[in-house]
């Protein structure tokens, strides 16, 4: 499940989708994966970044069907 691409954002749904606590500095250089026409991956960034860059992220590829962790495929 990756965080909800619109809204508000919470940390506990960060939390919940991630795992890492409701810190910010925990996510710092941590890698992160996003649907945009094809599975991307990005690296939340060393400083101040705003809540909205958690927006349709997750802590995994969940979009590839052929991952290997614990896909729910609905594509």
């Amino acid at each position: 499940m990756a965080v909800p691409a619109s809204g508000a954002v919470a940390f506990s749904t960060v939390n919940s989708v991630f795992g890492l606590g409701t810190a910010m500095s925990s996510y710092v250089g941590r890698t992160y994966y996003y649907y945009s026409g094809g599975v991307w991956t990005g690296t939340f960034p060393g400083s101040n970044f705003p809540m909205s860059l958690f927006y349709g992220k997750s802590n995994h590829d969940e979009w590839n069907c052929a991952c290997d962790c614990n896909c729910n495929c609905g594509k």
